[in-house]
């Protein structure tokens, strides 16, 4: 292992465990090293209370905002040395939204002689065509842009929050943006079905995450929805959000996001 491997490996023990209150924090780009969102949609939030609940009529829940593109019009998937995957989004020239293994940020851009780059503290991401690097004090990730996929907005998906897919078996789900409901489509398109969830836990910041749970089908369901570099099984596309689905007995796993209003 090289020496820069090895600083990286123990910078990742380190800040592993650090825990700050917004998205936007040093923490998860230094510890993305150690591997060696509210949108232009109104969807995402940062505040703790994300859950929008009425008596009355229960509202779809408001979701982190790690959990989007806020606006970008696609999203990027980034091949890097030491080994990691990366996924990024541009929602405007100003910025820059990065995803890792371990959760989400948000650079500002900075000032560069060529290509872009944005900066965060002593962190940047430094794109140059195809090509980008990511340093800090603490180490390098040299990184190949390797597929794109275009943002999922409601064009695609016109009453949706949230949607998620997988494969092996083939399943998605979409998550209403009114209600709290959720239809899940399975056994490669065979299966329908519709169910009334509630928000068991809701993490903001970084690392957000949030798991929806419902007992109203013929089997309990559980979904874990995670900020953090996703890609397809199959086609290798970049996603911000990892989705593990338990339905009964079985256990799927995915990528998601939430669907932005418009690009």
């Amino acid at each position: 292992m090289s020496h820069a491997t090895s600083a990286a490996a123990r910078l990742y023990a380190i800040d592993r465990h650090r825990k700050f209150a917004r998205w936007g924090t040093v923490a998860m780009l230094a510890a993305l090293l150690g591997g060696c969102a509210s949108g232009g949609t109104g969807q995402g939030v940062d505040a703790a209370s994300a859950v929008s609940l009425s008596p009355e009529a229960p509202k779809s829940p408001l979701l982190p905002s790690p959990f989007f593109a806020d606006g970008g019009e696609r999203f990027t998937a980034w091949r890097c040395t030491p080994s990691q995957d990366l996924v990024t989004t541009t929602p405007d020239e100003g910025r820059l939204r990065l995803w890792t293994a371990l959760g989400g940020t948000e650079l500002p851009r900075a000032v560069v002689g060529s290509g872009a780059r944005y900066e965060l503290g002593d962190l940047s991401f430094w794109r140059q065509g195809r090509d980008a690097r990511v340093e800090s004090d603490n180490g390098r990730l040299v990184c190949t842009r390797a597929s794109e996929r275009k943002t999922t907005t409601r064009e695609d998906h016109p009453q949706s929050i949230f949607y998620a897919s997988g494969n092996e078996p083939g399943w998605n789900v979409s998550l209403d943006r009114r209600t709290t409901t959720l239809t899940l489509v399975s056994d490669y398109g065979q299966a329908r079905d519709t169910f009334d969830y509630r928000v068991a836990s809701v993490t903001n910041g970084s690392d957000a995450r949030m798991v929806l749970v419902s007992d109203s089908g013929r089997l309990p369901l559980e979904m874990d929805l995670r900020a953090g570099a996703c890609f397809d099984s199959m086609s290798g596309q970049p996603w911000p959000v990892k989705v593990t689905l338990r339905y009964g007995d079985q256990q799927w796993q995915g990528c998601g996001q939430g669907v932005e209003a418009s690009q």
